[in-house]
Order: structure tokens, then C-alpha cells, then sequence
């Protein structure tokens, strides 16, 4: 399962050869010579072949150093001490080895970084599984091998092994919780459905007794359910991840209801007389209609995720299909499973059960339902009082309270778990320089560390907190980054704050310090400056940092305009160079050879092979008169580097960076807070009363970009979504004008699903909007249900009138009991969930708790008062009209048994 291992503060061995120049020149030789000298005579060249006894046996010239000696008494040229030619042994010639020029040893490579644990020197790994792994299975296999090797003995006692970051247990720790909080919501589902079958009248004890077995019907149709949609994952490419556990923990609310109301008028049905298997079948046959209408609806608001790109739809996809599978799952078991079950179990005489007597009448209504009525007439009375009653409360309640109160965010922000701290400090910085900074903030982490508040921290010298792998050091020293694992048991939430406080503060010292938790992406600022003429660029982007500083909540800023940075130039002359047979090219190559050494050959000792890297001496590559008289070896001769080029320090060039194709500066920054967007609010005033350049543009992006592509992402998915749901309602249903009224139900419940994100303190985000999204085919479920029994009463003779209280009476149990079983289902996942991976799926719950009890109360007298409008005032409206342009009788008579008057 592990895929690659990446490490960093690992150094390897290498034989160094360390020439000195000075002598190097008295003798007239370069280093380039003495490179060849050692490539050359340490290798195996193919020389041909010869035929001996009639074979063919190849022949190869080899010399191999066999040890360091070896090298020492290599010869790398002759000294001529009697004036004659030295292109050999000749007499007066004496033979130079390298043991006269150089300093040979074995020794560890420069390491490109550092790396240091807990004020320690470190060797950090890096782990990454296959994308297919198991990540709970992974980390748990390499940390046995990590305590197999020290229980054997392998490992040294003066050898510590720490885990800085380990997504194994979060990973756990969250599916754990999911698993918790949809197990808890199972019980609370089963004790609100039993709670709403209790009937006391006989007793207690025998009402109990009777509400048991139809309990024992739903609590089975929910795992039933739950097991039958992740059978159909199966089949699909979800996996039981974070998500998709998240889609199943908020299905088991839902896939109850259609469960419910289908046993709710199996019983009905029982009864009225009917025998159970009659009963199970013309009961289920009854409401399937309407049970598969309200599941169609709800799958179909997802349908428009598939086709969205970027991170909502690659995040919210695992939930949504698994949501749908579920739901698709509870359906086929509440048509099939529990009418089987109900006829097997249940008995004609648990009338008790329902409050329903043989006949239906009012007179066994339970008080809910008696005080329903009366409300429900008033409403039908007074049509345009309660739709302006309900407009009111609508957007009285909710524009103010998304103006004035809850917060706009991306995603909703975790504990932090862990802490990234950046230290950059000017390119010319020494090691030494920076060694000095990391040791001032490692004795800060040290006593943060003391505290409880930090478990381990790791700094790597030569990259920055965010790069990890073999490919990421900088260059040089002068940056740093940290990695720190807080204790999220003990840890403050104004943590990164005080350990900011403490951080050391200097002209020539940039460091930034951000939390991380174990929730999606964090908010990141991103602003770009644009145009054609860079100095006003970097005029606008200086100016526009300092005045972003003062907003409140923005912490980390940086700009990308960066100043002239001191070099060593060594500008070669070419004509100079060709003279000798040398570019510019084979110049800097030897240039590099003497300032940073480069491997020549290689050599085993004693089973280990290693580079053989020549290099100039440590103290005299940083002198630049030693530069100037660098021997340099050419095909026509060898001259000193100062005869050839021009050595001097300059200015660097600056850093231009470009933005569709325009020169650009970037402002970057953290935001800090839950309102993310009352933040995007105030840079947007700075940047519009800020005075600007002709040609100068400022563009938002980062986290202001995300919300708003995240947002709009959402919100066409919402509009597409009603649209398929009003589809599917009108294919299911038959009717074109009842979907209508039901999709005008749909903003009763935005006044919930708001108050209860301003109650709980939760933001609107990303997972809230998707909330809504689930919200849009949940609560047309209620209407559904209501509204298709309605039909069939108007098909038994029922007027408009008393079709709707006789069917808000008799649907009004099956509505409340789908709604309070989803709702206490959801509670332990929108009020318990500790995890920070789990606030996603709470402010989900809270949007839907919310929004299905505002609109369950009001779906029962709007969407009556919207359907005697649709179906009998508004046709009556216009057949008194045209009656009146005729001058004949109204050509619709009222069916309605219900007059403005009546009581």
C-alpha cells in the first residue's frame, strides 16, 4: 500500500578531493586537468575483441581505485625541472600526484537541507500510500514495522522515532464518529416513531405493548435500507469514505419516511376490515405513488452535482450518490419489506395504534389533530391573510438574519491540529544567520511544548513548512519552514496567536505562521495587481498591502515584488574566451567546479560506493581575488579566469511575474474568522477608493474567488434541481398544477434551516448550502404525501374543501412522524459532532433539522391555502370574469363545499 518514501536531512558519504588553487597555479595545472585525471584512469573502456581457440573473447582497458590511497598516488602531470617538455616521464620531469595538490578524505555531503526534530537533528520520511490504499491500513502496517525494528533491536537506543503527522487516526477517529452519530440517530428515529404510536387509552402497558411491533417494522427497514444503498455502492467507484459515510449517516433520517407512511395506512387499511395481506397490498398500492415521487425528488436535486467541476462537485459527489442510493434503497424496502412484515405482524385489533376507528371519523383524534383543524379552517377562510402571514415571517426572518447575522464562509474552520511557521530571512544569509532565528523559535515551541500545548515540531532547513520530498530545497539557507502537531486535547483556540506573539521580529525577517486543521482547504487571500508598466504595478501592490494591514482579520501578508537581489556576476568575454577554445558555457561549468564541487568518478570502499567530488577549498570560493585567478583549461591553452571575464557584484535581476499574459504583482495573506465574506467586503472598498494608475488592475482571487465560483456552483445546481423535481412530480403524479403548488412550498423552509445556523453560531457554507440542496427534495416530501391523498378523496366525491381537511387530518399524523424522525435521526450529527472532518455533515444537519420543522408546519397550512387558490378561487376568479364579458352564467360552478363565512 505505500507508494513512495520521500526524505529529507538525508546526507550521503563522498571521497573529497580538495585542491589548493595556489598550488594548482605554481605547477601550471588546472583543475580541469586534474578531473580528467581521476575520470579517466578510474574506468573499464571497451577495447574489441580477439578470437582465441575459437572463441571470441572481448577486451577491455580498466583501472578501478581500489582504495584512497589509490587516488593520493594518482598522477596528474609532470613538473618540468630541467626545462624540457613535460607530456611524460622524461628525464629532469617529475611525476605530480594528487596527493601534492589536494586534500583527499572521506566526508558527508553539503546537505541541501536540515532537518531537525524537537531542537534535535533529524532524518524526516515522508510516506504516501497508493491512491487505491487502505489509509487506516497503511499507517497502522508501517508503524507496526516502525515498532518491529525496535523491538528487534535494529534500530539503535540513541535512535527516537516520532510521528509528526499521522492520517491514520483522524481518518478513523472521523468514520468512527459518522458510525456513532448514524447508529445514535437509528435509536432516535426508533424512539420517536414509538413514541408517536404510544396511545395510552387503553394503559400504558398494553399501548407499549401494541406500539412494539410496528416499531420493530421501521427499526429493521432502516439498516435494511442503509445496507441495500451501500450494496448498490458497491457497483459504483465510491468507497466508504468521510463522505459517503457522512451521505449515509444523513439518510438514515430519511429513509424512514417512506417506510412510515406506508405502514401507517397498511394499519389504516387493517382497520377498516381488510384482511393484512388485502390490507398490505391496497395500502402500499395507495401511497406508492406518492413515496416514489417524494425519493425521485430528492435523487433528482443531486443530479445536476455530476456535471459541476472543480471541488464541489469532486468534494459532494461521494455524499450525494450515496444519499440517492440510500434513498433508492428505502423505497424498494418500504414497497416490498414492510408490507410483507406489516401483514405478518400486525393485528386488526391494535386499533389503538392510529387513533383510528373503523370508519376514520373525527371523534378518536388525537389532540394535535383537534387543535390542527381549526387552524387549518381559519387559513382556508382567510387565504390571503395566512399567505401574506407566511410571506412576512419568510423574509422578515430570513433577510435580516443573512444580512446582519450568520456569517458567509467557504468552508467552516476546525480546531487546529497543526501549525506551519515559515521563516525567510535575505538570500545572502549565512547557515549560521539562520540557525541562530530557528533556534530562537524552537526555545519558543520548547516552552509551548512544556505546556501540553505541543507534541512535536520539525524544522527543515533550505525549504519551506509546505514542501516535503527529495526536489524541494530552495537553494540556499535563508528560509526555514516548521511543521508543528499541536495537542488538539489541550490546545487553545487562540493558540496561533500566542505563539505569533512570540515569534522573533527583525527588518530583514519575514515569518508566517498558519493553522491547520483537519477540515477542507483554509481561507487564503489572493489579490493581483496588472498592467503594463511594472513600476506602477509594484507602486499599487506596496500601497495596497499596507492598507490591507489595517483590516482586521487578515494576518500573513506577502507581495510577490521583490527587490534586487546582490550577485557575483562573472561576465565572460567571448572573444577573449575563444582564444583558449572555451564559451561561456564550458567557463561557468569549471567556475561550478570550483565553488560547489561536482562528482568525477566514483570509488567502493570497503562495499560502499560513493562520489569522488573535486572541489576548491571551503575558505577560498567565497574570496573573490582567488575567483579572479582560477586556472582555466581550454582545448588551446589554459589562462586565469580575470584574463577572460569580468568579475563583479551587482544587482539581480527583478522577479516579474505574469497574469493572463500581463506583467502582475500577487498579494497573498491568511484570513482569520468565520465571516469570510464580510472581509471580502472591506477589500473590495479599499480597493475601489484606492487611487490607481491608467492601465492598472486589481483582481480578487483566492478564497473570495472559491466562494464565489463555490457559491454559484451551488445555486445552479439548486435551479436546475427544482426544475427536475418539478419534472419528476409532474411525470409521477400526472398533474402539472400540484407540483406547482408544491415548488411554492419550497421557501417556507429557508426561515428554518437560517435560524437555525444563527441559534447554533454556524456559518452558511459550502456543506450549508448542500444542506439546502438535500433540503429542496426533502421537503416536498410532506406535500407530496398530503397532497396526492387529497386527490384521491376528490376522486371519491370530496369536495375542494373537505378533501383538504380531511386529508390534513388523516396525513397529519405520517407527516409529523417522517419529520421528527428525520429530525431527531440528524440531531447527533448537527448537535455532537466533535471532529472537525464531522462540522461539515453538522452544518448540513442544521440546515435540514431547521428547514424541514419551519416547513412541515407551514407546508400544512400554506400548501392547503395555495391549492383551494390553484384549484378553486383563481378558476372561480376567472370564470366570473369571462361570465361577466359574456353576460351569461359563470362557466365554472364552485366544487368547493367551503364559502367565505362558513365556520
Amino acid at each position: 500500500g505505500v507508494f513512495r518514501v520521500d526524505t529529507l536531512g538525508e546526507v550521503d558519504e563522498q571521497l573529497f578531493v580538495t585542491v589548493d588553487t595556489e598550488r594548482l597555479e605554481e605547477l601550471g595545472l588546472s583543475m580541469a586537468q586534474v578531473a580528467n585525471a581521476i575520470s579517466l584512469n578510474n574506468t573499464s573502456f571497451p577495447a574489441g575483441s580477439i578470437t582465441r581457440e575459437g572463441s571470441s573473447i572481448t577486451v577491455r582497458t580498466a583501472h578501478q581505485f581500489g582504495s584512497i590511497d589509490d587516488l593520493r598516488n594518482l598522477t596528474v602531470g609532470f613538473e618540468n625541472t630541467s626545462g624540457g617538455p613535460i607530456f611524460g616521464p622524461q628525464t629532469g620531469a617529475r611525476a605530480i600526484l594528487v596527493s601534492e595538490i589536494a586534500e583527499v578524505e572521506v566526508g558527508t555531503a553539503d546537505p541541501r537541507t536540515i532537518s531537525r526534530t524537537n531542537g534535535r537533528p533529524s532524518l524526516s520520511l515522508a510516506i504516501l500510500k497508493d491512491p487505491d490504499a487502505n489509509t487506516v491500513d497503511v499507517t497502522e502496517g508501517v508503524l507496526d514495522a516502525v515498532r518491529g525494528l525496535e523491538r528487534s533491536g535494529e534500530l539503535p537506543d540513541y535512535i527516537e522515532v516520532l510521528v509528526l503527522s499521522n492520517d491514520g487516526p483522524a481518518v478513523k477517529e472521523s468514520l468512527d464518529a459518522l458510525l456513532l452519530d448514524g447508529a445514535v440517530g437509528f435509536l432516535f428515529a426508533v424512539m420517536v416513531v414509538f413514541v408517536f404510536l404510544l396511545n395510552v387509552r387503553p394503559s400504558l402497558m398494553r399501548g407499549a405493548a401494541l406500539a412494539i411491533l410496528p416499531t420493530i417494522i421501521i427499526g429493521i427497514s432502516i439498516p435494511l435500507s442503509i445496507l441495500l444503498g451501500i450494496l448498490f455502492m458497491s457497483f459504483t467507484d465510491i468507497t466508504l469514505n468521510f463522505m459517503s459515510l457522512a451521505g449515509l449517516a444523513i439518510a438514515v433520517g430519511r429513509v424512514v419516511d417512506d417506510s412510515i407512511v406506508v405502514l401507517e395506512n397498511m394499519y389504516r387499511h387493517i382497520q377498516w376490515g381488510e384482511e393484512r395481506m388485502e390490507a398490505a397490498y391496497e395500502a402500499t398500492k395507495e401511497v406508492s405513488a406518492a413515496i416514489v415521487s417524494s425519493t425521485l425528488t430528492t435523487v433528482a436535486v443531486f443530479v445536476p452535482l455530476a456535471f459541476i467541476q472543480g471541488l464541489v462537485g469532486e468534494f459532494f459527489s461521494p455524499f450525494a450518490l450515496s444519499v440517492s442510493l440510500a434513498l433508492i434503497a428505502s423505497t424498494i424496502v418500504a414497497i416490498t419489506a414492510v408490507p410483507v412484515l406489516g401483514a405478518l405482524l400486525l393485528r386488526r385489533d391494535e386499533q389503538a395504534l392510529t387513533g383510528l376507528s373503523k370508519t376514520d371519523d373525527a371523534a378518536n383524534d388525537s389532540l394535535i389533530q383537534r387543535l390542527y383543524a381549526p387552524i387549518l379552517a381559519w387559513s382556508l377562510k382567510y387565504k390571503f391573510a395566512t399567505l401574506l402571514i407566511a410571506i412576512s415571517l419568510t423574509a422578515g426572518i430570513s433577510v435580516p438574519l443573512m444580512i446582519f447575522v450568520i456569517p458567509v464562509t467557504f468552508f467552516p474552520a476546525g480546531t487546529p491540529e497543526f501549525l506551519t511557521i515559515d521563516l525567510e530571512l535575505p538570500t545572502s544569509t549565512s547557515v549560521d544567520r539562520t540557525f541562530v532565528e530557528v533556534a530562537k523559535i524552537e526555545r519558543v515551541l520548547e516552552e509551548f511544548e512544556s505546556m501540553g500545548f505541543v507534541e512535536t515540531y520539525q524544522v527543515t532547513l533550505g525549504a519551506s513548512a509546505n514542501e516535503f520530498g527529495p526536489n524541494v530545497a530552495s537553494g540556499g539557507f535563508d528560509v526555514a519552514g516548521f511543521f508543528v502537531r499541536l495537542n488538539k486535547d489541550t490546545v487553545p483556540d487562540d493558540i496561533g496567536d500566542r505563539i505569533r506573539a512570540r515569534m522573533p521580529v527583525a527588518d530583514d525577517l519575514s515569518v508566517t505562521l498558519r493553522e491547520i486543521s483537519g477540515g477542507p482547504p483554509s481561507d487564503a487571500l489572493e489579490i493581483n495587481v496588472t498592467g503594463s508598466n511594472f513600476t506602477d504595478i509594484s507602486a499599487v501592490a506596496q500601497d495596497l498591502e499596507e492598507r490591507l494591514g489595517e483590516i482586521e482579520g487578515i494576518i500573513n501578508l506577502a507581495s510577490s515584488v521583490s527587490e534586487a537581489k546582490r550577485e557575483v556576476v562573472v561576465n565572460v568575454d567571448p572573444a577573449r574566451a575563444a582564444e583558449f577554445g572555451l564559451t561561456t558555457v564550458a567557463v561557468g561549468q569549471q567556475v561550478n567546479q570550483f565553488i560547489v564541487g561536482r562528482p568525477v568518478s566514483e570509488i567502493d570502499l570497503a562495499g560502499v560506493t560513493m562520489d569522488i567530488v573535486l572541489r576548491g577549498r571551503p575558505g577560498e570560493v567565497d574570496e573573490i581575488d582567488k575567483l579572479k585567478n582560477l586556472t582555466i583549461e581550454g582545448p588551446l591553452g589554459h589562462t586565469d579566469l580575470g584574463t577572460i571575464a569580468r568579475i563583479a557584484i551587482e544587482d539581480g535581476p527583478v522577479s516579474i511575474t505574469r497574469f493572463d499574459s500581463e506583467r502582475s504583482a500577487s498579494i497573498s495573506g491568511d484570513i482569520v474568522g468565520e465571516d469570510t465574506q464580510a472581509i471580502g467586503r472591506r477589500v473590495a472598498a479599499v480597493i475601489a477608493s484606492m487611487p490607481k494608475p491608467p492601465g492598472v488592475q486589481v483582481r480578487t482571487g483566492g478564497i473570495f474567488e472559491q466562494i464565489n465560483e463555490g457559491f454559484a456552483d451551488v445555486g445552479t445546481a439548486m435551479g436546475i434541481g427544482i426544475v427536475l423535481v418539478y419534472l419528476v412530480m409532474v411525470a409521477s403524479l400526472g398533474s402539472v398544477r400540484n407540483p406547482f403548488i408544491i415548488v411554492l412550498s419550497l421557501p417556507l423552509a429557508v426561515m428554518g434551516a437560517l435560524l437555525a445556523l444563527a441559534i447554533t453560531g454556524r456559518t452558511l457554507s459550502l456543506s450549508a448550502l448542500m444542506g439546502f440542496l438535500l433540503l429542496i427534495g426533502v421537503v416536498v416530501t410532506n406535500a407530496i404525501v398530503l397532497l396526492t391523498f387529497v386527490e384521491q378523496l376528490r376522486e371519491r366525491g370530496y369536495n375542494v374543501y373537505d378533501a383538504l381537511v380531511e386529508g390534513g387530518r388523516i396525513r397529519l399524523r405520517p407527516i409529523l412522524m417522517t419529520a421528527f424522525t428525520t429530525t431527531f435521526a440528524l440531531l447527533p450529527l448537527a448537535a455532537f459532532s466533535t471532529t472537525d472532518s464531522g462540522i461539515i455533515g453538522a452544518e448540513l444537519a442544521t440546515v435540514v433539522i431547521g428547514g424541514l420543522i419551519s416547513s412541515t408546519f407551514l407546508t400544512l397550512i400554506v400548501v392547503p391555502v395555495i391549492y383551494t387558490l390553484m384549484n378553486d378561487s383563481i378558476p372561480g376568479l376567472f370564470g366570473r370574469l369571462w361570465s361577466k364579458v359574456r353576460g351569461g352564467p359563470s362557466l365554472r360552478a364552485p366544487t368547493s363545499g367551503f364559502q367565505p363565512g362558513d365556520d
